[in-house]
């Protein structure tokens, strides 16, 4: 990796999360009474490689459903605790709710944190029958970047032959379903983002951040991401995907992700509902944010759409 590339990843790094704790400190809510938390629980040895969980203190005893949610944050940044306050909301439906940390870029480039993501999910499973979570009902979740992770881990659970060509090992791989996804502002195409003749191309940062995320130069990223080799780089949309809800917003450069993800849906059949994000949610991934009132009912569209879904 060029020293030019690691610098300018590495400088977008430490700004982005340092906006992250703001937003930390802004969104930040009290853990209710009814629910027990688990803290930054280690499913590895590197130092982000951790598990926040959530659950309703009258739900250890009962089967619940299993909430994975996967932090945005452009590849290169992301602090998984800001994510609680929404992430609460489900547990308060009787999911246990798994947040899951992974490594950055440019410290850690393609497919590694796909590795890293695998790696938590096989951690969360292999304790399922400890905390009583009903693997058959599995929904996954995500903003921003952790729309295109979350994409990812769908696309290889519809086929499983996609973890063999990224040199995954899941121990799970052959009972592992979803039952929904729910994508907020999520990123998909790789290639569209990177490509400046696209209207996504001019969101902030995000050919740094593809570089990064690739360790390479933005050229140079463009160039392999349309090559056969790259295809890789971007989740495989099939008719095996599950339900979706996904949100994208009315000032966010990134809602044409959301408008090509859904022609693909369409063309699928692959069931799924819409949310725009306007007035106060109206920016980039703002749908998450339910101390707001619209993000609230963003909320409780998403539970609505995966009640259909999940038995509970």
């Amino acid at each position: 990796m060029k020293k030019s590339v690691y610098y300018r990843g590495k400088v977008g790094q430490y700004w982005y999360n340092f906006t992250e704790c703001l937003a930390y400190a802004l969104l930040w809510r009290p853990t209710p009474d009814e629910l027990i938390y688990t803290k930054h629980e280690q499913y590895g040895d590197g130092k982000l490689q951790y598990i926040n969980t959530y659950c309703r203190k009258d739900a250890l005893d009962k089967k619940k459903p299993l909430f994975i949610y996967i932090h945005g944050g452009g590849w290169i940044s992301g602090i998984t605790d800001m994510r609680n306050t929404y992430i609460k909301n489900w547990a308060k439906l009787g999911f246990y709710t798994s947040s899951i940390s992974y490594s950055y870029a440019p410290e850690k480039i393609f497919p590694s944190q796909l590795h890293e993501i695998f790696s938590a999910i096989d951690f969360i499973l292999d304790k399922a029958e400890e905390n009583n979570v009903d693997t058959d009902n599995i929904v996954i979740s995500g903003e921003s970047a952790g729309g295109y992770y979350i994409s990812f881990v769908a696309a290889c659970a519809a086929d499983p032959t996609l973890l063999d060509k990224l040199g995954i090992s899941f121990r799970h791989r052959d009972t592992f379903k979803l039952k929904a996804m729910v994508s907020h502002c999520g990123c998909y195409d790789l290639k569209s983002m990177a490509d400046p003749a696209k209207p996504q191309s001019k969101f902030p940062d995000i050919r740094m951040m593809i570089s990064s995320f690739l360790g390479m130069p933005p050229d140079e990223a463009l160039e392999y991401l349309r090559s056969d080799e790259g295809a890789v780089c971007t989740p495989p949309i099939t008719k095996g995907f599950p339900p979706v809800f996904i949100t994208w917003c009315a000032q966010d450069k990134l809602r044409f992700e959301a408008f090509d993800v859904m022609k693909k849906f369409d063309e699928l059949g692959i069931p799924y509902e819409q949310f725009k994000g306007d007035g106060i949610i109206s920016q980039h991934a703002w749908t998450i944010v339910t101390v707001f009132k619209k993000g609230k009912l963003c909320f409780e569209r998403a539970a609505e759409f995966v009640s259909k879904y999940v038995e509970m």
